[in-house]
C-alpha cells in the first residue's frame, strides 16, 4: 500500500489547523516545512552559492572604474649593485626605499566588460531562483514524508478498530460458550483473529514510528525531540474540482510559475552574455594609466673630498733653462666615512623630493597568438549555449510529461475513490447481516471473520484512494503555482 505514495510530490497544508497547531506545541505541515527550509542543508548551500555569485556580480561591476595600487620596498644591498637614484653600478653596501601610486582604467574593450556583468547579473538571478527551487524541493519532500506518517497513522486506527470488533466478538462469543450454546472451536478462531489484528496493530504503530524518524531527518530535527504531529481530517482538505481542471492550462501556469523552468531560462541568458564576451576579447583593448613614485639611496659609507694643501703637481712644471721648476697647484683627496644608521637618513627628504616622478599614458593591447585560447573559449561558450538548451528542452518535456501524468493519475484517483466509497458501504451492510446472524448461531465463524477481513479492507482501500486522490489533485494545485496553500 505505501507504494502509492513513493512518487508523491506534493505540498498540502491544512489551512484551518496551522496556527492551533503552533499553540498546542504539534507539528503540522505548515511548521515541519517552515522548519525544514530554515535548517536544512541544500537550502543553506544554495544560499551561499547565490551570495557567491553576488559578490561575483559586484566584482565585475567595479573593475569598471580605475584601479589604485601603492606599492613599495625598502631593502639592503650589498655588493656591486645599482644606485636607484643615480642610476650608475657601484660597490657600495647600501640601504634603499622605493615608491609608487599606480592607476589604470579600460577605454574600450567591445564591450567585454558589459557583457561579462550582465553573464554574471544573469547567473545570480538564476542562483536566487535556485535556493526557491531547493525550498521548494525539501518542501515537497518533508509533504510526501509527511502525508505518508497520516496514512501510517490511519491505518493504525482502522486496525486497532478491528482488533477492538474482534475482541468484543471474542467476549462474546465466550459468554456462549461458557453458557453451553456454542462450540468452543468458536473462541478459538475469534482469540487466533484477535492475536493476528494485535500483530497487525504493532506492524502499522511501528512504521508509523520508524516513518515519523525519516521525517525528523528530513527536517533536521534530532530523532530524540518531541515529535507530535497534528492529525486533520482528510474530508476537511479542500480539493479543486477534477472536471474544472485542464492539464494543458496548468501545464501553461507552470512555465510561469516553476522555479527551475526560471533557472534555465536565466542560466542560458548568461551564458549567450558570456559568448558574447569571449568574442569581444578576440579584439584590441585600449586602457590609460598613470603613475605617480620616487626613490631613496644611502650608502652605508659616505665620500667626500677635503683639501691636502699645496703640493706640487708632478704632471706639470716650468723649464728654468735646463731646470726644471716645481708647479704648486691646490691638491684634494677622497675621504670615505662610515655612516651609522641614524646618518643613512640625513638627507632622506630632499632626495624623495628630488627623484619624485609621475607618468600618463595610453596603452594598447593586441591579442596575436595566445595558444588558442580565446578561440576556445568561444568554442566552450557556444558548447555551453547548447548545453543549457537541451536542459530546457529536457525540463520541459518532463514537465509537461509529469503534469499529464499527474492530471490521468488523478482521474483516476477520483474514479477509484467513487468505486471504493460503494465498496465500503457494501461490506459495512454485508457485516452488519453477518453479525446479526452470527449471534444468532446460523453463520460459522469462520463467515463472520471473512466478512469482518473484507470490511477492513475496504476501508483501508477507501482510505488509501482518498489520501491518493487528494495528494494528486494537490500535485496539479503546485504546478498551477499555488504552492503552499495555507
Amino acid at each position: 500500500m505505501r507504494k502509492y505514495f513513493l512518487g508523491l510530490t506534493a505540498v498540502i497544508v491544512f489551512a484551518n489547523l496551522s496556527l492551533k497547531a503552533q499553540d498546542n506545541g504539534k507539528w503540522d505541515l505548515r511548521r515541519c516545512v517552515e522548519y525544514a527550509i530554515a535548517n536544512n542543508v541544500s537550502v543553506r548551500q544554495a544560499d551561499i552559492q547565490s551570495r557567491v555569485s553576488a559578490i561575483l556580480l559586484k566584482e565585475s561591476k567595479l573593475q569598471q572604474i580605475p584601479s589604485l595600487n601603492f606599492s613599495g620596498n625598502h631593502g639592503f644591498q650589498f655588493g656591486r649593485s645599482l644606485d636607484y637614484t643615480t642610476n650608475t653600478y657601484s660597490d657600495n653596501n647600501a640601504m634603499y626605499q622605493q615608491f609608487a601610486l599606480n592607476t589604470q582604467v579600460n577605454l574600450f574593450n567591445w564591450n567585454s566588460q558589459r557583457n561579462t556583468i550582465k553573464s554574471n547579473d544573469y547567473s545570480n538571478q538564476a542562483d536566487q531562483a535556485a535556493v526557491d527551487k531547493a525550498k521548494n524541493d525539501i518542501a515537497l519532500n518533508v509533504a510526501r514524508q509527511y502525508l505518508l506518517v497520516l496514512l501510517d497513522l490511519e491505518q493504525a486506527n482502522v486496525t486497532e478498530i478491528q482488533m477492538k470488533q474482534s475482541q468484543a466478538q471474542r467476549d462474546n462469543t465466550q459468554k456462549q460458550v461458557d453458557a453451553g450454546s456454542l462450540p468452543e472451536l468458536n473462541s478459538l478462531e475469534l482469540a487466533t483473529q484477535v492475536a493476528r489484528d494485535s500483530a497487525n496493530l504493532i506492524a502499522a504503530q511501528t512504521t508509523a514510528e520508524v516513518d515519523k524518524l525519516t521525517l525528523k531527518a528530513l527536517i533536521n530535527l534530532p530523532a530524540d525531540a518531541s515529535f507530535d504531529l497534528e492529525i486533520p481530517n482528510v474530508e476537511n482538505i479542500p480539493v479543486d474540482n477534477i472536471l474544472e481542471i485542464s492539464p494543458a492550462t496548468v501545464f501553461d501556469m507552470a512555465m510561469k510559475s516553476q522555479p527551475n523552468i526560471k533557472v534555465n531560462n536565466l542560466r542560458l541568458l548568461a551564458s549567450q552574455k558570456a559568448y558574447e564576451a569571449a568574442k569581444s576579447r578576440q579584439y584590441p583593448t585600449v586602457s590609460a594609466f598613470g603613475q605617480l613614485g620616487s626613490r631613496f639611496f644611502a650608502p652605508f659609507k659616505s665620500t667626500s673630498q677635503v683639501a691636502l694643501g699645496i703640493l706640487p703637481n708632478e704632471n706639470i712644471y716650468v723649464m728654468n733653462g735646463t731646470e726644471k721648476l716645481p708647479v704648486y697647484t691646490p691638491q684634494t683627496g677622497i675621504v670615505t666615512t662610515k655612516q651609522n644608521f641614524g646618518q643613512l637618513w640625513n638627507d632622506y627628504g630632499a632626495q624623495v623630493k628630488n627623484n619624485f616622478g609621475q607618468s600618463v599614458g595610453i596603452g594598447l593591447n593586441i591579442p596575436i597568438f595566445n595558444g588558442w585560447s580565446a578561440r576556445a573559449n568561444i568554442e566552450r561558450a557556444k558548447m555551453d549555449i547548447r548545453n543549457k538548451e537541451l536542459i530546457i528542452e529536457q525540463d520541459t518535456l518532463k514537465l509537461k510529461q509529469d503534469i499529464y501524468t499527474a492530471y490521468n493519475q488523478a482521474r483516476g484517483s477520483f474514479q477509484t475513490f467513487n468505486a471504493r466509497q460503494k465498496e465500503v458501504a457494501t461490506a459495512e451492510r454485508s457485516f452488519a447481516l453477518a453479525s446479526r446472524r452470527y449471534e444468532i448461531g446460523v453463520m460459522q465463524t469462520i463467515e463472520w471473520l471473512t466478512n469482518q477481513t473484507n470490511l477492513y479492507n475496504a476501508r483501508i482501500n477507501l482510505l488509501i484512494s482518498q489520501f491518493d486522490y487528494v495528494f494528486k489533485m494537490k500535485v496539479l494545485e503546485f504546478y498551477k503555482g499555488q504552492g503552499i496553500k495555507l
